[in-house]
């Protein structure tokens, strides 16, 4: 049984999951992903963002945000990690249709900046009928937790050389880290992203502890 254990676990992998790069660095983000805002009487948290695009997934302020159809298909998939989720009021949207515009120039050929990149969003007007428009979005709550180690000798950002898993759940998709912010995948769940999310993420492979 021991063996069988081993063996499972020496097959196991686990990838660390980030969000793509963005054009124009925190300006981009800001543009592609938003913000989620959280209301201080209340403790609920709602969207704001540009519109029309958007991505069908994405990690901001921490959250793993799905959008509507990502989430039914999420849950139908079989994957497992994600105890549940809460909807997000879309609070303030906005409408800069940015596609078109060329990644090697500078943002400013396209758009004032008087702010930081949040302004991009605060300086224009709610737009209610974008709003109705774009897909509902939802925050996930996953409650499985990876064991970690960590090398203190790496850099923190490298996170194939500074952390190794000591510890995953089998058949579990999606995790926490105990000692690392963020979100780490099974095989199973990259290869569902990258097939229903395509160009959201990238991902890193965390080695397993030999410990």
């Amino acid at each position: 049984m021991v063996k069988m254990e081993k063996d499972a676990e020496d097959d196991m992998k686990i990838y660390y999951c980030d969000d793509a790069p963005t054009p124009w660095g925190d300006w981009g983000a800001a543009l592609i992903r938003g913000r989620v805002a959280r209301d201080e009487n209340s403790g609920k948290r709602s969207i704001k963002r540009v519109g029309p695009f958007t991505p069908p997934a994405y990690i901001c302020s921490g959250e793993l945000i799905l959008t509507h159809p990502i989430k039914e298909l999420l849950e139908s998939s079989g994957l497992k990690g994600i105890a549940r989720y809460e909807r997000l009021e879309k609070t303030h949207i906005v409408r800069i249709d940015w596609q078109g515009w060329d990644p090697n120039r500078c943002i400013t050929d396209y758009i004032d900046l008087a702010g930081g990149p949040s302004s991009i969003i605060s300086s224009l007007k709610h737009d209610l009928e974008l709003a109705r428009q774009m897909p509902d979005y939802w925050r996930s709550f996953i409650d499985s937790e990876l064991i970690l180690s960590t090398d203190a000798s790496k850099n923190p950002r490298d996170v194939t050389a500074y952390l190794r898993v000591v510890k995953a759940e089998e058949h579990i998709d999606f995790f926490t880290g105990d000692l690392y912010g963020g979100y780490f995948v099974s095989e199973r769940a990259k290869a569902w992203l990258e097939k229903h999310c395509p160009g959201c993420f990238n991902f890193f492979q965390v080695p397993m502890s030999k410990e």
